[in-house]
């Protein structure tokens, strides 16, 4: 039984298969049409009713839940009832709807189906209920139930389904573009379309995409039949007029565009479709950071910058960046050779570099849509470092041509490593061969700052310069670049010439001659004054007070007088100037050299302080018009110009004698410099490896130099006749002309051939041999001439020395016997006539002495002032003899007594130096003797002679000495009394002193 009725059941589920197909079939039709039907309604009432989005819209979502529910009631409920998903009808209600089909049947099968359920549900398995269960089942087999549901009978639903197909079908041929147009503005049902209109709206721009943040410029045209003369266009419910460039065309611009924007365009009541303006994310910097690292040798801190691009570094600077961006997903930093893409390195774009040379670069942030439109262009200049700087300033010094001062500057970026003074010989003489070598001295600088300032000397005498040699100098600094490595630079090479003794001789000659008309201009201007200052004191005598052409005269003579000084100062400057270089180079004989010495004494004291005093003096005395006063200072000042015009002619007439001799020693030596010469080139002649036109030319040269000494010494013979007191010279006029013809014959042998030029070397040692000859004969003559001078000169010093203290003496005797002597005595008036003959004396012993003077450079300038004092108190002593001032008068005689023993010490010094150099001379020259001296018409004393007069000597000069103190105590009593006197003397009516005078 239980097959049977799996089979009734089975029968049953294939009927209700069949019937959900049966509807899903028929549902089908229904929403096929339906859906179609209403689908060209809406579009046909879009195409021709262009509605708004709200309309459209409603039309689509009508269109779509009318869609959704008849799929769902017609199409997915049987679909599902087919697959037995979900709810479906049961067996009892499937054995109803087919008891309706097959009459037969009517209510057996429902009746089976519930005594089957009851049977199940009691459990009541009785074998009658079961035997009329499977009857029934055996009735109900034949019956097809799936017959039931004839599926043909669904195609007379298709009829409905044709209208709208062919409906579709019509359109598709005859207007398409209502189904595509209407149904397109359907599916957009939130999109804006155009309202057709008599015109069409033309977006020209290529696409609608802008970048954000930036402007965008919408360009729109009309055509059609007929244009508006206005378009506007709606934004987010705003609306704005385009502006019209002409008839068609219009713009409108989008400022500062941050977000996708839709709008459309209207004019005249008709409405273009919605547009979308895209809105591209602009990549850009938002800010960046730029940290510096500098080269370590600068001493620069490291630094770190915010927002700045444009950059001044120093060479070698390590520079990093750090970028901050938006909208960018890498970012391209462009130098002018190189590209970098950098990548993100969290939020930040890191690159680092270090710099040598500028560069300029741009940084570009780019992301997938594009790269920045506007890069940040910067410029990166590397500073190089620079080679340092040098400049100097030379001074020589006034008083040495071989002694410079430098004053230097220096300046680098950063710093320095070293200074050094580098010299050089590039030229020296043959006897001398030097080294060509550089030689560097370190200087020493502050290193560690950008300019500093230096001083450095430079004392050539230390490389013993010899005359005409050459040397190159400079100075070079280093700067302390750490990366390239110290750069150097160097001043201008300068060179030191050394002057030649040609130079130095002519140079020697100029500095004399102008020396020689300096000091006469200043003697003449020294005798010019003194006796303007005479005829001053001679007129003073005869007025009572000084009127304005007096104050003139003495104005005038006191200007003279300062010019008279500024010529002596310049005076002793230019001689130790003179002295100075020309030691330079010169090696003068011991005795030479201090003759130079003594003279350079007297150019220092040729003007006396107490004599510019006496001119300031002066000046205050013309401004208080007392005329005694002034005429006693121009008295004394008389006094003071008169021992300077002996002084100026003492120093002038040594001077020449010194010019005299130096001329001769450098005659001698230009002699033996030439024989040298000549011997060298006779030696090359005689090897014949010499081409004989150089020889010649050689020779020549010889020749010359030889005339040029024979002219010198021509002018050496001149000078010395312009002496007071010429020296013996000699004769030597054959020996050079013999020596000038043979060197003549030489020349013209070396123009011949061999046999020829074999002579010349014969000539030229003879030339040679007698240049020695003639050096040698000079030598022993000026010896000769020095050593006789200065025996006649000690001996005139012995007895001036014996007069002076004759003198003494004399003066000391007069004074004894005038101290014990009454005014009214007859013997007073032999006593004053006495002291007229010791000032007769007197003046022989300064004539003497001046004369001596100008002679012996040993005698101090001290001797002329004293001299003159001697003469002064012994005019004033007299004076007041024959006032019978006789206190005065002795006080003046002390004062003489004073000034003869300070000239008696002076001159013994002076005899003692001149000893000691005679001695000198004997042990350095032994041999050359003594004879006489021509024209002076006494012969030497012997040594004993000699002895015997210095012991004396010795012997008075120890008791004038004691006699000096004494009288030096006394003196320093008197002078105030005398002072006292002469107050009370001038208050008077000045009668004593007319009488005096």
């Amino acid at each position: 039984m239980t097959g049977n009725y799996d089979i009734l059941l089975h029968k049953l589920d294939e009927f209700i298969r069949k019937y959900y197909k049966n509807q899903l079939i028929r549902g089908a039709i229904y929403v096929f049409t339906a859906l179609l039907l209403a689908w060209l309604a809406f579009t046909s009432l879009e195409y021709f009713g262009h509605f708004s989005t709200v309309i459209r819209t409603i039309l689509f979502w009508s269109f779509i839940l009318a869609a959704a529910i008849s799929t769902w009631r017609l199409i997915i409920i049987p679909l599902s009832g087919l697959y037995n998903l979900g709810k479906v009808i049961s067996h009892e209600q499937a054995a109803a709807i087919i008891g309706t089909h097959f009459s037969n049947v009517q209510d057996k099968l429902l009746n089976t189906l519930q005594l089957k359920a009851e049977s199940e549900k009691t459990g009541n398995n009785s074998a009658l209920l079961l035997a009329g269960i499977n009857q029934k089942i055996e009735e109900l087999k034949p019956v097809p139930f799936a017959a039931a549901i004839d599926l043909g009978k669904n195609r007379k639903y298709f009829k409905y389904a044709a209208v709208p197909m062919a409906i579709l079908i019509v359109i598709l041929f005859a207007a398409p573009s209502l189904l595509f147009d209407g149904s397109e503005r359907l599916l957009k049902h939130n999109t804006r379309f155009e309202t057709p209109a008599p015109f069409q709206f033309n977006v020209e721009n290529r696409d609608l995409k802008a970048i954000q943040s930036e402007d965008f410029n919408l360009l729109v045209s009309v055509d059609g039949k007929t244009v508006p003369n206005d378009v506007y266009i709606e934004i987010e419910g705003n609306q704005f007029r385009l502006d019209k460039e002409n008839r068609i065309k219009f713009n409108y611009t989008f400022n500062n565009i941050q977000k996708t924007t839709r709008f459309h365009l209207f004019a005249d009541g008709y409405t273009s479709r919605e547009y979308e303006l895209a809105a591209i994310p602009n990549p850009s910097v938002l800010n960046f950071n730029v940290s510096l690292v500098y080269p370590g040798y600068i001493g620069k801190q490291p630094e770190r910058l915010q927002n700045t691009g444009d950059l001044n570094i120093p060479a070698g600077t390590k520079v990093k960046w750090e970028f901050n961006a938006r909208n960018a997903s890498t970012m391209k930093l462009e130098f002018r050779d190189t590209t970098f893409t950098l990548q993100p390195d969290g939020n930040l774009f890191v690159y680092s570099r270090s710099f040598i040379k500028s560069a300029g670069y741009s940084v570009k942030p780019v992301n997938e849509f594009m790269e920045s439109k506007e890069p940040m262009e910067y410029n990166l200049n590397v500073i190089p470092d620079l080679y340092p700087t040098i400049q100097t300033e030379q001074q020589q010094d006034s008083l040495s041509s071989q002694l410079y001062y430098f004053k230097g500057m220096i300046r680098d970026d950063y710093g320095f490593s070293k200074l050094a003074f580098t010299y050089k010989f590039i030229k020296t003489s043959e006897e001398n061969l030097r080294s060509r070598d550089q030689v560097s001295q370190m200087i020493a600088i502050n290193k560690g700052i950008s300019q500093d300032q230096f001083f450095y000397s430079w004392d050539m005498q230390k490389l013993m310069v010899e005359p005409g040699e050459e040397i190159e100098y400079y100075f070079e600094i280093w700067d302390n670049d750490g990366v390239n490595g110290p750069k150097a630079s160097r001043t201008q090479s300068m060179v030191f010439r050394a002057p030649s003794l040609k130079e130095l001789a002519e140079k020697a000659n100029q500095n004399s001659d102008k020396m020689k008309s300096d000091l006469e201009k200043s003697l003449q201007q020294s005798k010019k004054i003194q006796k303007e200052m005479s005829e001053i004191s001679r007129d003073m005598l005869e007025k009572k007070d000084l009127n304005y052409d007096d104050r003139k005269k003495i104005e005038d003579v006191i200007k003279q007088q300062k010019e008279l000084e500024q010529k002596v100062e310049e005076l002793k400057k230019q001689n130790q100037q003179n002295n100075a270089r020309e030691n330079e180079y010169r090696r003068n004989s011991e005795e030479l050299q201090e003759k130079k010495l003594k003279l350079e004494e007297l150019f220092e004291k040729l003007m006396s302080e107490e004599m510019k005093k006496m001119m300031r003096e002066l000046e205050k005395l013309l401004s208080q018009l007392n005329k005694d006063e002034v005429k006693e200072m121009v008295d004394k000042m008389k006094l003071d110009n008169k021992d300077l015009e002996k002084q100026l002619d003492r120093t002038l007439e040594l001077f020449k004698q010194l010019e005299v001799e130096q001329k001769m020693k450098e005659a001698i030596d230009k002699l033996d410099a030439l024989s040298k010469e000549q011997k060298d080139l006779a030696e090359k002649t005689e090897k014949d490896k010499s081409d004989g036109k150089e020889l010649q030319e050689k020779q020549n040269e010889l020749n010359k130099d030889f005339e040029k000494l024979k002219e010198d010494v021509k002018e050496l013979e001149k000078k010395n006749q312009e002496l007071e007191y010429p020296q013996e010279v000699g004769e030597n006029k054959e020996e050079m002309d013999a020596i000038q013809k043979d060197m003549e014959e030489s020349e013209e042998q070396l123009a011949g051939d061999k046999k020829q030029q074999k002579k010349a070397a014969q000539s030229q040692k003879d030339a040679a041999e007698k240049m020695d000859q003639l050096s040698s004969k000079m030598k022993q003559e000026q010896a000769k001439e020095e050593q006789e001078q200065a025996e006649e000169d000690m001996n005139a010093m012995r007895a001036l020395l014996e007069n002076l203290i004759r003198f003494s003496l004399n003066q000391e005797a007069l004074m004894e016997e005038l101290k014990q002597m009454d005014v009214n005595n007859p013997r007073y008036t032999k006593l004053a006539q006495k002291q007229r003959e010791l000032k007769d004396d007197a003046k022989v012993l300064e004539d003497s002495l001046f004369a001596l003077s100008k002679r012996v450079a040993q005698i101090s300038s001290m001797v002329n002032t004293e001299i003159a004092a001697i003469n002064n108190n012994i005019s004033k002593s007299i004076a007041h003899l024959q006032d019978r001032f006789v206190p005065q008068a002795r006080s003046e005689q002390q004062y003489v007594m004073t000034s003869v023993n300070n000239l008696a010490l002076l001159l013994t010094e002076a005899l003692q130096q001149m000893q000691q150099q005679m001695q000198q001379m004997k042990q350095q020259k032994p041999g050359s003797g003594s004879c006489k001296k021509p024209g002076s018409g006494k012969p030497s004393p012997s040594a004993e002679k000699m002895r015997k007069m210095q012991q004396k000597l010795n012997e008075q000069m120890k008791a004038l000495k004691k006699k000096w103190r004494a009288s030096k105590r006394v003196t320093e009593k008197e002078k105030e009394w005398r002072q006292q006197w002469y107050e009370r003397r001038t208050r008077s009516n000045g009668c004593s002193a007319r009488g005096a005078s």
